[in-house]
């Protein structure tokens, strides 16, 4: 049983690398090619050119709030090792901070594949960043709550000298999947009630989000089925004109 879950979580691990690999690579909107330009929507209608400055303007907000998270990150990590107590109080903050960006990215995340109307591969791709946005979330507050509570995980002591937010970060994350997953992982004891109601958390949080892309995304039709559907309206309609042309004959 062990060595099927470690195949199952090389397997996640992948899933992940992969899905981040592309998008850095190829898809992200911080390349030059990739960026939307405000001047592209001087042609656009006017219903839609106000939907375009929405977005644009959720991009500017989106990057402010990278900022400020990695900026709170570098002060959280250099507080770790140099002055603990400080990174125990500035713990409550950086969790509140990475969450609220990360729970604004999965709303909007979850909005645009609800308008999207068929169902092709690049929506199951973002469905499937959602999900893996809930994990990293866990992952967050997970060690947050390694930094704040660390008697409530199984883990050895660092063997570098680093502070545990930091040598077991990887590790902490993964049991953030494995909660999400619901496999659970041995890292987290469950008999403390704050690593308790994160585990449910995380847990009930995936299982929800994997229910709604279930009936949202995966219930759209697909573009394959839509075209033949086309096809035979117009094979109809051809058809019953033709029938009007005998008629009239």
């Amino acid at each position: 049983m062990g060595f099927i879950l470690r195949l199952l979580h090389q397997r996640h691990q992948y899933y992940r690398t992969l899905l981040a690999a592309e998008v850095v690579c190829h898809d992200s909107p911080l390349l030059p090619q990739n960026r939307l330009q405000i001047g592209e929507s001087s042609s656009v209608p006017g219903l839609l050119q106000h939907r375009i400055q929405l977005a644009l303007r959720r991009r500017r907000v989106m990057v402010i709030g990278w900022l400020l998270c990695l900026a709170m990150e570098v002060v959280w990590q250099c507080a770790l090792q140099l002055n603990p107590a400080l990174a125990v109080q500035l713990s409550a903050p950086h969790l509140v901070v990475w969450l609220a960006l990360i729970l604004q990215m999965l709303w909007g995340l979850v909005n645009a594949l609800a308008d999207e109307p068929l169902f092709t591969g690049p929506v199951l791709m973002g469905a499937a960043a959602g999900y893996l946005l809930v994990g990293f979330a866990g992952g967050i507050a997970l060690n947050s709550l390694l930094v704040l509570e660390p008697a409530a995980f199984n883990l050895p002591a660092s063997p570098n000298g680093l502070p545990p937010g930091i040598a077991h970060a990887p590790t902490v994350l993964g049991a953030a999947f494995g909660c999400l997953t619901t496999l659970g992982s041995p890292v987290l004891k469950l008999d403390h009630l704050s690593v308790q109601i994160a585990a449910t958390a995380i847990t009930v949080t995936g299982q929800l989000y994997i229910a709604i892309m279930i009936a949202g995304v995966l219930g759209k039709r697909r573009p394959q089925a839509s075209a033949q559907r086309a096809r035979s309206r117009r094979g109809a309609t051809d058809q019953n004109a033709t029938l009007v042309r005998h008629r009239r004959r």
